[in-house]
């Protein structure tokens, strides 16, 4: 079955184990220096573990200056890249697959912001609508030498042993934009006729072929058809007959494979398609492609299953099939389809969720996320399933997307499982999100968990109502409440209690029979749209009514665009801006939110899509019966199903789990590390801004004041030769205080990282009185032009982001604040921390305790200190780490600094209420997502 998908082919010189193609996408994995480190190696060795043939990891940038695409970004713009690429490169050789990198740049559809805030680049200074950057046309010095840049990375790829490289010729990118007449309004030899506009990707082909030689692979990926008349342009613009002159240009050329796609930003729909689409939508322009040209051709065309993708090769429409958010949704899609075990796929319902957190948390360097597997992206971080060896029985409650992913996630564990949901059938609310049109594929993820539970022996009771009492007869160590949520009924409004009001639940369901009736949809978010639609569908004519000024305002963009697409074919009235104030037998009564101007809408019926509110009603009772309960899902906090399947799986992964030290401090280190604390040749940036006092005083805590003047220290340094640890990284965020009168640093957030790390922690110079941090990524450069940068991120967050030019200060109360450092001098100084016990009372319950406040003192012996200007300095939170909680008012100045530092003495100064503490230095000791996760410790 599935022969074709298996066969063995070959592209240039490279043989290929079978026709499956992961196609590129971003990740926000890679490191901040565009280098491929252990979280995107796990990602990408999974895929090709699963069964992959060749692997095209994601956007590789090719220029630093105007080329960065995404924040976190896989670059190959110097040689020290070469490393990086070729741990990515064995990685997936290690199991038999090949693999090509996609050199990119993304022109006007890039973000200023990542380029230090300058114009975006392109053929013209046409802006793109999506991305609204502005935009200006290129030069022609830097169009020579983004040529020669390209073939420097494509010569990168080959030195480390990458089989192939492919250009980006697609979705808007900037060579596109040469390519396209809507976008290229040149008129020199880059502009204006075809041959022109091929002229820059031709030249690269040249370049590349020079430097790498005419048997490296390379390919293109074209978008053949922009598909611009569909959002209403009416210039000129590449149609699919323009796409076809293009790709037998390309071949002409010499290039080994073409990647068939189609679109850009601004018909993101064609490109990025949402559930509507079918499987194998594109195949008429690829099959028009395929005809024309004697090499291989690689497309995708939203395929999901095993038997779209076969009948793409059947019908010769491809050579290799190219799928990107298949190998999301379940990394070992080759593998279990070529096993013959098909049923076991967990198939990509097309919902959007990685786009939508691809972009969505770009700027934050997060990377996305997968709505029905929550390992993605998180294959290092998760690891393997702990075994539950003791044999724990668990019942779940509910069997929507969290519950579901709750239930087979302990399973896989080994723990005895009993599923209770009072439906009739799996899915929880997906049974209703799969009823709208087009939505058909949202069983799947049901189809999935009947066919998982059914080979983990996974008890399901369906249609059965779960109560204290017969969760309790099933004598569960532990209880998952994945109860979901229910629909939001503001009571206080007149009318609400109406026959003829209904919900959501109730019109897809069939309960409420108003098909061919005129209605009010009170709530135009996603899912009032698509109710909306289904009762379109029915003949219904839909008035929308909602409080915001924009349909779907919170939903992505794409998802909205297809309903809206739709529903503009049918007959629906908006009434954006208005809130409900009343209903009657005959309609609606609403207001204005502006003028406050009220207005009657007629209607027959009112459906209320007013959004959910969780559902905890079991959670107290079952505890009073003494059961452990963890919440899952919209249990804890209504929304989607990707945080809903999150947090499920966290739950099956944790509990139970047993905590053991990874670190282990034996007598001997601990009594060594008494007698000194020493951080020779240290090495980093150091400098002070002033911030708001109120700011300070929301995060000093008592009995230490703030210091007249609200200074902010920063530093991140390079801890070459610690007494108590390996080499590691710290970043330091304090402020100035006061404890009776005497002037030290509170340090808010101490990170860390690097190889002594954990060494650090566990036998720091503090002896651990200091909050500290793991899990740090550290940028530290000293480049050309006595140019200093910086980056910190963790957990994948950049929290600092520093660029300073040595040489002088911002202002010269720097060198005060710092007490004048000079090579050879040495200086003193203290800071003051809080210590404190986490410790059981006698009912098991953990209380903080013991707390005090501590103060260090130490001396900082310098061998360099040199004045720095402060040209950029981004200080940013995240859920984990509060940097951003003081506001940078104006920077004092900075220094890169080399020193010795050494803890000479540690003082105990009083107890303190840790009730009055807690809140202010939990942050600092702890994740907060910590404290989201369930488990039972």
């Amino acid at each position: 079955m599935y022969d074709r998908l298996f066969e063995k082919d070959r592209i240039g010189n490279v043989d290929i184990k079978n026709r499956l193609v992961m196609t590129p996408m971003g990740t926000n994995l890679a490191e901040l220096d565009g280098t491929a480190g252990p979280a995107m190696l796990a990602y990408f060795e999974a895929r090709a573990r699963g069964g992959c043939g060749l692997i095209m990891p994601e956007i590789c940038r090719v220029n630093e200056a105007t080329g960065a695409g995404m924040f976190r970004q896989l670059a190959a713009t110097s040689d020290r890249h070469i490393p990086s690429l070729a741990k990515l490169a064995g990685t997936v050789h290690k199991y038999g697959s090949k693999i090509f990198i996609q050199l990119h740049h993304p022109g006007r559809e890039g973000v200023s912001a990542l380029i230090g805030g300058q114009p975006c680049v392109s053929a013209s200074d046409r802006m793109c609508n999506v991305s609204k950057q502005e935009t200006r046309p290129m030069g022609i010095d830097e169009i020579h030498e983004l040529v020669g840049q390209f073939g420097d990375a494509a010569l990168r790829c080959k030195k480390a042993g990458i089989d192939g490289v492919e250009l980006h010729c697609a979705h808007g990118y900037l060579l596109q934009q040469f390519l396209s007449p809507y976008t290229n309004m040149r008129t020199d030899e880059y502009g204006g006729s075809f041959d022109n506009r091929m002229r820059l990707v031709l030249e690269i082909i040249e370049d590349i072929r020079r430097k790498c030689g005419d048997d490296y692979v390379l390919g293109c990926r074209v978008s053949v058809d922009e598909f611009l008349s569909t959002i209403g342009v009416e210039e000129d613009y590449i149609h699919i007959e323009d796409g076809i002159k293009i790709v037998k240009a390309l071949e002409a050329a010499g290039i080994d494979f073409i990647d068939v796609s189609c679109a850009l930003y601004e018909t993101g729909l064609m490109a990025i398609e949402p559930i509507s689409f079918a499987q194998g939508w594109r195949k008429p322009f690829i099959k028009a492609v395929k005809d024309v040209v004697g090499i291989p051709v690689i497309a995708v065309s939203a395929i999901r299953e095993p038997a779209a993708a076969e009948e793409l090769l059947d019908d010769e429409v491809v050579d290799f099939v190219g799928m990107g958010r298949p190998w999301l949704a379940d990394p070992e899609w080759g593998r279990k389809v070529q096993e013959g075990r098909e049923s076991e796929l967990k198939k990509c319902i097309s919902c959007l969720r990685c786009f939508e957190t691809l972009m969505g948390l770009n700027a934050q360097g997060l990377p996305l996320e997968c709505a029905v597997n929550p390992l993605t992206c998180n294959e290092k971080r998760y690891g393997e399933l702990e075994p539950d060896t003791v044999g724990h029985r668990v019942v779940v409650v509910g069997g929507g997307p969290g519950g579901m992913m709750a239930a087979e996630t302990l399973a896989k564990r080994g723990v005895k499982v009993t599923l209770m949901d009072r439906q009739e059938s799996l899915g929880g609310t997906v049974n209703l999100a799969k009823r709208p049109p087009l939505k058909e594929r949202m069983e799947w993820i049901a189809d999935y968990y009947r066919d998982s539970f059914a080979r983990l022996g996974v008890e399901v009771q369906l249609g059965k109502e779960a109560s204290p009492e017969n969760i309790a007869a099933l004598e569960p160590d532990a209880v998952v409440l994945a109860t979901g949520s229910r629909a939001v009924f503001p009571k206080s409004i007149p009318g609400v209690d109406g026959k003829n009001v209904y919900t959501v639940e109730e019109v897809l369901t069939g309960k409420a029979d108003i098909a061919g009736k005129s209605v009010a949809m009170i709530g135009a978010g996603l899912t009032g749209l698509e109710v909306g639609e289904f009762l379109g569908e029915k003949g219904c004519k839909v008035a929308f009514v909602d409080m915001l000024k924009q349909a779907g305002a919170n939903a992505y963009r794409n998802n909205v665009l297809d309903v809206m697409s739709r529903l503009g074919k049918m007959d629906v009235e908006w009434e954006l801006g208005h809130t409900l104030k009343e209903i009657t037998a005959d309609g609606v009564v609403i207001e204005n939110v502006d003028n406050k101007e009220e207005k009657k809408i007629a209607a027959d019926a009112v459906v209320l899509s007013l959004g959910y509110s969780s559902d905890r009603s079991l959670k107290d009772a079952m505890e009073e019966k003494g059961l452990v309960v963890c919440l899952v899902g919209s249990a804890i906090k209504d929304g989607t199903i990707a945080p809903a399947t999150k947090s499920g799986y966290e739950v099956g992964a944790n509990l139970f789990r047993k905590p053991e030290p990874s670190f282990v401090v034996t007598g001997d280190e601990l009594s060594n590390f008494a007698k000194v604390s020493h951080m020779r040749g240290q090495e980093g940036i150091y400098l002070a801004y002033l911030t708001d006092p109120a700011a300070v005083a929301k995060v000093l805590p008592a009995p230490l004041e703030p210091f007249a003047v609200p200074v902010v220290t920063v530093s991140a340094c390079h801890i070459k030769e610690p007494t108590f640890a390996d080499n590691y990284y710290e970043a330091i965020l304090g402020v100035y205080c006061t404890y009776k009168g005497q002037v030290g640093l509170y340090p808010i957030s101490l990170l860390l990282g690097g190889p002594g790390a954990e060494m650090a922690t566990q036998l720091g110079r503090d002896n651990s009185a200091i909050p500290k941090k793991l899990g740090a990524e550290f940028y530290i450069r000293k480049g050309e032009n006595d140019k200093v940068t910086c980056n910190v991120s963790r957990r994948g967050a950049e929290l600092l982001n520093i660029e300073m030019q040595l040489g002088s200060y911002n202002h010269p109360l720097t060198h005060a604040l710092y007490q004048s450092p000079v090579p050879g001098k040495v200086t003193a100084g203290s800071g003051y921390y809080f210590h404190f016990d986490r410790l059981p009372d006698e009912n098991g319950k953990f209380k903080f305790t013991n707390t005090g406040l501590i103060r260090n003192v130490c001396n900082y012996t310098y061998d360099a200190w040199t004045p720095g200007y402060v040209n950029r300095l981004e200080i940013k939170s995240s859920i984990d780490d509060p940097w951003g909680c003081l506001p940078i008012n104006t920077i004092v100045g900075g220094a890169y600094a080399e020193n010795n530092l050494l803890i000479t003495s540690l003082e105990y100064l009083e107890d303190v209420e840790p009730e009055a503490l807690m809140l202010k230095v939990i942050p600092a000791w702890y994740d907060q997502t910590a404290f989201m996760k369930g488990g039972i410790k």
